[in-house]
């Protein structure tokens, strides 16, 4: 068993049940009156403090779901919090940022979204993403909310599944994952020898 665990690279021997929360953050043209800014805000309580930021990106160039919605075309970036969290955490973070969603919809006759908050994990081996819709590539985990990998970490890539969402194959999105993987690698180091 030690000559297994020796080979799958420093620093990932940590406690499995951390994981880097990974929340995506969507917004409509402009700056989504200023509600992306408020989510973080929000986010930040239930999750500590955020301090690492992909680029933003144009969603509509991978697909266009949601631009009816949020009235043009959409704008997303990932985030990911400082603090490593429990995979337990999963729901009560889709949760809540189902109930941040709600709380910056749009006043007024139709009431819509003017953020989409997706959020998951980044581990040594996989990204993780939370759902409210079933599909059968996800389990469900409990109070309506499903999770599903999105990507494999093996041979120092991110591997594509065949439902893996468009923009997590770019290499804007695949770049910020090796990054952030390296965070949370380094951060199971100073775990491990503190």
């Amino acid at each position: 068993p030690d000559a297994c665990r020796a080979g799958r690279g420093r620093g990932l021997q940590g406690d499995p049940r951390r994981r880097h929360s990974l929340p995506g953050l969507q917004r409509g043209r402009g700056d989504g009156q200023g509600r992306h800014r408020a989510a973080e805000e929000r986010l930040e309580e239930a999750i500590g403090p955020l301090d690492v930021y992909s680029e933003v990106y144009c969603f509509s160039e991978f697909s266009s779901y949601y631009d009816a919605e949020f009235g043009g075309r959409t704008w997303k970036y990932l985030i990911a919090a400082k603090n490593l969290v429990s995979a337990d955490k999963l729901v009560s973070m889709k949760l809540r940022s189902e109930e941040i969603q709600r709380e910056l919809a749009s006043s007024g006759k139709n009431l819509r979204r003017t953020v989409n908050i997706d959020p998951g994990y980044i581990n040594g081996w996989q990204v993780v993403l939370s759902s409210v819709k079933n599909y059968n590539h996800r389990i469900y985990l409990r109070s309506g909310i499903y999770a599903e990998v999105t990507l494999l970490y093996r041979k120092a890539r991110f591997i594509p599944l065949p439902w893996t969402y468009p923009d997590y194959k770019s290499p804007l999105v695949q770049q910020f994952l090796h990054e952030l993987r390296n965070i949370y690698r380094d951060q199971l180091d100073a775990k491990n020898q503190g």
